[in-house]
């Protein structure tokens, strides 16, 4: 049931000035910590030092701050794969283990969510993959037009990178005791990447002679 604020005189305590930005950002972190369940609209006001009621002005249910968290995710990951040459796979990737290492175990709660009225919001998720991807999707059958590639499952390719990648990069401080890739440095990304890159490069690119 979503939260309401109780009617009090005069100005509740903590109640201020707050941009959406920073209400998102702290949506973001709860969302990383525990997945829908750890999202509260108090929870987040709590954070910010606002009341309730401020919050709720620019997010009035739960589901809109939701929403909007996984709106700006997006969002920024389309603004960080615009900034990276297109035949880059590695930068590519770097940038993915970048943003999914800034919230680590953020994309597998949003993608694990079993709490109900889950379905709805892994809809919500599919739609704006969906949009996400109709770049990527145009650009490698560019590429095989082009014989740069060979005909694959796109699909299977975005899956391994979203799915696999970021849990790559929510589980940084196993990746780094075990396999010594330390995520926090942006060295340590480029070269997962570059590996990645190589492995996933070997089984798409057009091999002599087919």
């Amino acid at each position: 049931m979503e939260e309401t604020t109780r009617r009090r005189r005069g100005r509740p305590k903590g109640t201020g000035n707050v941009d959406t930005a920073s209400i998102v950002d702290a949506a973001l972190d709860a969302l990383a910590d525990g997945g829908y369940p750890a999202l509260t609209m108090r929870g987040v006001a709590r954070t910010l030092g606002v009341s309730l009621a401020t919050i709720q002005h620019h997010y009035p249910t739960k589901d809109d701050l939701w929403r909007a968290a996984v709106d700006h995710l997006t969002d920024d990951a389309i603004e960080r794969r615009s900034q990276v040459d297109p035949t880059d796979l590695g930068g590519k990737i770097s940038t993915f283990l970048e943003q999914g290492a800034a919230r680590p175990g953020l994309l597998a709660a949003l993608l694990s969510d079993h709490s109900p009225g889950s379905p709805g919001r892994i809809d919500y998720i599919a739609g704006r993959f969906t949009t996400a991807l109709v770049e990527p999707t145009e650009r490698l059958r560019s590429f095989e037009a082009d014989g740069v590639t060979r005909q694959f499952d796109h699909r299977a390719l975005f899956a391994l990178v979203t799915i696999g990648v970021g849990s790559i990069a929510g589980a940084a401080d196993a990746v780094k005791t075990i396999y010594g890739f330390d995520l926090s440095t942006e060295r340590g990304r480029t070269d997962l990447a570059d590996g990645l890159a190589d492995i996933i490069g070997l089984g798409v690119l057009r091999r002599q002679g087919r």
